[in-house]
């Protein structure tokens, strides 16, 4: 049996799964608990084994049809290829042998070398590929050597699996790695259990994916008709669960399970409880229980939830009872995720009295933490057997009992799709819906689009158009755009009413809510929504406004200018209907490219005659010169080819008499003066600059050129010359009064965003923000520079600076605000500060999409962002790609930031020294950071090696003219002090540092303060500390990391009084400034999450749990970060 599955291949299954019920609700399971450390074993009840023994595999449960793309990196374990290595008897290279930075390519002929080397050095080139991050050069080495019969051998075969699983791009499905995984199984190779749980957990997380975008899918045919089936069954077709189930099979036979986490199986069972597959979780279960392997909390969620699915009840009670009786010995964990699966499993045995039980009785008697999460799988089961009222009346019961959880997005949604989707279309249908559409939008409603686009769509049939408007601005309000589909059903519902004004005001509504991507994917839908409004237009001038407002869609990659079904619709109109009016020069040049494409139509050739008469039309309205030439001379040879001469004639007469006042309003003097005004600001003569305004264009009544005045009043602010850059704008104002409407238009935007990047730029956010109002009063929005600035700008008050880059990108966004490089940089970095790597990442992709080039500082961004994550394969990766980009500028900042990530996050000194070296390969100096981060390299990883650390002090001044710095210094006390427990030498650092007459700074003291309380000198540290000819010496910070060491010295010797002293000491209000610093001021210290963790530690230290509960649930308070957060709940909850 065993050899049978070793021999077997992943693309050979046939077994497919399907889900037990039609439900495509994703089951609610807990997060992997850690694993208690002891060796209870938890056996299943006797006669529930019994029962599973006995029962045949019933098609219901266990009919094998899984499916699903679960393309998120996995966290990779220790490296299955050193396993490899050690198995074929080869040398795993040291970190000093690394391989240069970009791989080279594998040579196509070479000497003859024994076979064993051969497959050493390709190996190492796919090693040194995957580690950085480059899978396409990984993939294309593997082919070369598959091409030259290169020997391939396990650990080869591991190094392209991880890779593919950790490296593959997002949202695409497991196709190679499948036939990379039926090779090495062909091969006999036996792979190692680490590769075995990195696939298994790879096809779980794939499969995960697919039920959700499955779900989705099924979700939007519903609201919109019978579309994306071919999707589904495409994803469905991938069928990972069964390839998950048989890895894992063969991992049993060829490893013992113990070689497995028990998240590896918790997961797998979480993924079967989705089917309800009942004979593989088992097995799977079966294998927990034969090892004596500890389940966690985890694992029974997943039986109970499974077994519900399944229909049997009675084998979920009987995992619930295991459960409670063994749940004392699995540690610190959450209950309520098992008791939410129990409930979960009645409902879906269709016992919602016994939901209710769990939920009103056993949880209050068992004293579990009460969420919406088993509410709200109450309030699905009501509206999926209509009962909506039900559903409301269990939700104002949360409303009133202050003990009661609060009702979220995920209770009301529901109940509003249960109204827009019923069979009744009644008024009282949609006043229902209605008031649960009021209470929605009350919560957080950004993962609730599908819920807003019924109720769209229940407006719409009951003729409230406008509420249907009303419903996509909110939609927007919380970063939601609506899908092109939903746009054409709602601007079609006003133009077949022929409310043709309302219906072009709805288009424009819908195209500024939509981002360029969507709306580039949706052109079809917004075309025929055009098409509609076309047909039922009773004027040319609101067939020509369609449009114009047309304009974003119309002039993308796919469409490239009108259509010719809505150059068609115009034509007829303007045959149709005599239009009186004055046409603008952008009039002129859609219906000359309208005529123009109907003449080549063969259906539409009845209205050619119509041809002559548009280029009357524009000739009339004197804008022939504001054509587009390649618009012009395709007039010129039309009206000459079918013997209009007479017409050609007056139609190039028109092109020559072309008087400069209606081509530009600036004459050539205008031009020269506004250059010598600009000329002026770059030498930061700003004064003259006005003076030269005043004199030349105010006086004069001259109109200075537009875009020289932008860039002038862009660089005064940028100069720091912010009230000379106000003076010129506020000149430039008086000068654009005597422009035409679109012109001055124009002008005054220009104008108006460079004064705003200039007072945000410079800090003034109360002035950027009046001429943020002013633009938006015009119906403009800033650039993306502008954005960008305000954002730079709002970083000197804000608390969240990531949540507001991400606000401002999507605003941006929304408005069809063209992005350019520094827009991403500042954005991308804001990011990396918060440590918030997937959005960061999201967005150097989507200036890839919208072909907006990185440069080096974007490279520079984004790999700070890695090495803040702690992503060393991005992080690598994206700094191979800059190296070998064309943009590539040399920089330091991108070679500390890896040298930095190799110090203090993955300590690997000869990886820092290799960076170093490419540094000097590549003739970029050092800067003073770097040299500090050599020292730490040296003197902060074992085997310390405080020689070359001094050293450092010495080369930096001699080799690049780099004075040393008290930071310097302040690491080498530190390593003395604090890691080597060395007092005497860090005090000779610090006596070495005042000969060299370096002044001390904070970093030095708190070295110096660090070092006393960690050598039991705490009486010392206070006097320091309280010395203000030292102390008083230097710049304080707002940063606590001072005070940190003292809460941790206090806790440490018991004194937590003054632990608690220093902890009040400081504040949470991060708007308190320190305008001076001096004897006579105190510095306001502003609390921090380490600030928290050392008062929790000295707490805990004192065996003080209630106290250190109470600086927790103050540190919740302040909304940091989850994962920040919970480093410190762990501490306590251990």
């Amino acid at each position: 049996m065993t050899a049978q599955i070793a021999t077997s291949t992943l693309s050979s299954l046939t077994p497919k799964y399907t889900s037990a019920t039609n439900a495509t609700t994703t089951t609610r399971t807990t997060t992997a608990q850690a694993s208690n450390t002891s060796s209870t074993t938890i056996k299943s009840p006797a006669a529930h084994t019994q029962k599973i023994n006995s029962r045949p595999y019933n098609s219901r449960t266990n009919k094998k049809a899984y499916s699903s793309p679960c393309f998120q990196t996995v966290t990779r374990p220790v490296s299955p290829t050193i396993q490899s290595w050690d198995d074929e008897k080869s040398t795993t290279p040291t970190t000093s042998q690394t391989s240069p930075l970009t791989p080279p390519s594998s040579p196509t002929t070479s000497p003859a070398r024994p076979s064993n080397q051969v497959v050493f050095e390709t190996n190492g080139r796919l090693m040194s590929a995957k580690q950085d991050g480059n899978l396409k050069a990984l993939m294309s080495e593997f082919a070369q050597m598959k091409k030259h019969n290169t020997p391939i051998n396990l650990q080869t075969y591991s190094i392209v699996l991880e890779a593919q699983a950790t490296l593959r791009r997002e949202g695409s499905p497991l196709t190679v790695l499948i036939k990379v995984y039926d090779e090495m199984c062909a091969s006999k190779s036996r792979p190692s259990p680490q590769l075995h749980a990195i696939l298994i957990r790879t096809f779980c997380k794939r499969d995960v994916e697919v039920q959700k975008t499955v779900a989705m899918l099924k979700r939007q045919s519903a609201r919109t008709g019978p579309q994306g089936r071919d999707d589904i069954a495409l994803l469905e077709a991938e069928n990972n669960i069964a390839k998950a189930v048989e890895i894992f099979k063969l991992a049993m036979a060829t490893h013992p399970a113990r070689s497995f986490d028990i998240d590896l199986f918790n997961q797998l069972l979480r993924v079967l409880s989705h089917y309800g597959s009942t004979v593989d979780a088992m097995f799977v279960y079966d294998q927990i229980e034969k090892m004596s392997i500890t389940p966690t909390s985890a694992t029974f969620a997943a039986l109970i939830n499974l077994f519900g699915r399944a229909g049997d009840l009675s084998s979920a009670l009987r995992f619930f009872e295991t459960y409670c009786s063994v749940k004392s010995q699995l540690g610190v964990h959450d209950a309520s995720y098992v008791y939410n699966a129990l409930v979960d499993s009645h409902l879906k045995c269709g016992l919602l009295d016994g939901a209710l039980k769990v939920v009103e009785t056993d949880m209050v008697r068992d004293n579990i933490k009460l969420t919406m999460i088993p509410f709200n799988s109450i309030i699905r089961h009501y509206c999926s057997h209509g009962e909506m009222a039900k559903a409301q009346e269990l939700i104002e019961r949360l409303k009133t009992d202050p003990e009661m959880p609060c009702p979220d997005a995920s209770s009301y949604g529901p109940i509003l799709s249960a109204y827009c989707q019923s069979i009744h279309s009644s008024t009282n249908v949609f006043e229902s819906a209605t008031k649960v559409y009021d209470d929605l939008i009350q919560t957080d409603i950004s993962k609730s689009y599908g819920n807003l686009a019924n109720y769209c769509l229940l407006c719409i049939s009951h003729q409230h158009r406008h509420k249907a408007l009303e419903v996509v601005d909110v939609m927007r309000a919380s970063g939601l755009e609506p899908d092109p589909m939903l746009a054409e059903r709602i601007v079609v519902s006003f133009s077949t009413k022929r409310e043709t004004a309302q219906a072009i005001g709805a288009l424009l509504t819908m195209i500024q809510s939509m981002s360029p991507r969507a709306v580039l994917k949706g052109s079809g839908h917004l075309v025929n929504a055009a098409s509609e409004i076309m047909r039922t237009a009773s004027s040319l001038r609101q067939s020509i406004d369609c449009l114009h407002v047309m304009g974003p869609v119309l002039n993308n990659s796919s469409i490239n200018g009108i259509p010719n079904s809505l150059a068609c619709l115009l034509m007829d109109t303007f045959s149709r209907v005599e239009y009186r009016g004055l046409l603008s020069a952008s009039d002129c040049t859609v219906l000359c490219e309208a005529a123009l494409l109907t003449m080549c139509d063969k259906k539409h050739q009845g209205v050619a005659a119509g041809f002559e008469d548009v280029v009357r039309q524009i000739l009339a309205s004197q804008h022939v010169a504001g054509l587009p030439s390649a618009c012009v001379s395709s007039v010129s040879a039309h009206l000459r080819s079918s013997g209009h001469t007479e017409l050609a004639d007056e139609w190039k007469a028109a092109l020559e008499y072309c008087p400069s006042q209606l081509v530009h309003p600036m004459s050539t003097e205008s031009e020269t003066i506004s250059e010598d005004l600009m000329k002026l600001v770059m030498r930061s003569e700003v004064g003259e600059a006005i003076e030269l305004l005043k004199r030349e264009f105010v006086a004069k009544d001259r109109v200075p050129v537009a875009e020289v005045m932008r860039d002038a009043i862009a660089l005064a602010g940028k100069q720091g010359h912010l009230d000379a850059a106000l003076m010129l704008y506020h000149l430039s104002m008086d000068c654009y009064k005597n422009l035409g409407h679109v012109c001055r238009d124009r002008a005054v935007y220009m104008a108006t965003n460079s004064v705003l990047i200039g007072c945000a730029q410079q800090g003034d956010m109360v002035l950027a923000k009046k001429y943020y109002d002013k633009l938006k009063q015009m119906g403009h929005y800033p650039d993306s520079n502008g954005y960008a600035s305000l954002l730079l700008g709002s970083a000197q008050c804000a608390t969240d600076e990531a949540t507001d880059a991400l606000i401002i990108h999507d605003e941006a966004r929304r408005h069809g605000v063209k992005p350019t490089t520094f827009f991403y940089n500042v954005i991308i970095s804001k990011l990396a500060k918060a440590r918030k790597l997937d959005h960061a990442l999201g967005l150097f992709e989507e200036m890839r999409q919208l072909k907006v080039a990185p440069n080096a500082i974007t490279y520079g961004t984004i790999i700070s962002a890695c090495v803040r994550a702690g992503s060393e394969v991005h992080a690598r990766r994206f700094f191979g790609e800059m190296l070998s980009s064309s943009v590539y500028q040399p920089r330091v900042g991108p070679f500390n930031n890896m040298m930095q990530f190799y110090v203090r996050q993955q300590p690997n000194r000869e990886r820092v020294l290799e960076y170093f070296g490419e540094m000097r390969r590549r003739h970029i100096k050092p800067s003073v950071h770097t040299y500090k981060l050599l020292m730490e390299a040296y003197a902060s990883m074992a085997p310390y090696d405080m020689p070359m650390a001094h050293r450092m002090l010495h080369d930096m001044e001699r080799k690049d003219r780099l004075r040393p710095q008290a930071t310097h210094y302040a690491t080498l006390i530190y390593a003395y002090g604090t890691l080597q427990r060395d007092l005497k030498s860090a005090e000779r650092v610090f006596e070495e540092m005042n000969k060299a007459k370096v002044q001390a700074d904070e970093a030095v003291y708190q070295a110096m303060l660090d070092t006393l309380i960690s050598n039991d000198c705490l009486e010392r540290a206070e006097a320091m500390y309280h010395d203000q000819d030292m102390m008083g010496s230097i710049v304080k910070s707002s940063s606590p990391y001072i005070e940190n060491l003292f809460i941790r010295g206090y806790g440490a010797k018991k004194q937590i009084h003054k632990a608690e002293q220093m902890f009040e000491a400081m504040t949470d209000d991060r708007q308190t400034t320190n305008n001076n610093n001096n004897n006579n001021e105190k510095v306001v210290v502003i609390r921090e999450p380490s600030t928290f963790e050392a008062m929790v530690r000295a707490y805990l230290d004192n065996d003080m749990v209630v106290e250190a509960k109470r600086v927790l649930d103050l540190m919740v308070q302040r909304e940091f970060p989850e994962k920040v957060v919970a480093v410190v709940a762990d501490l306590v909850l251990d």
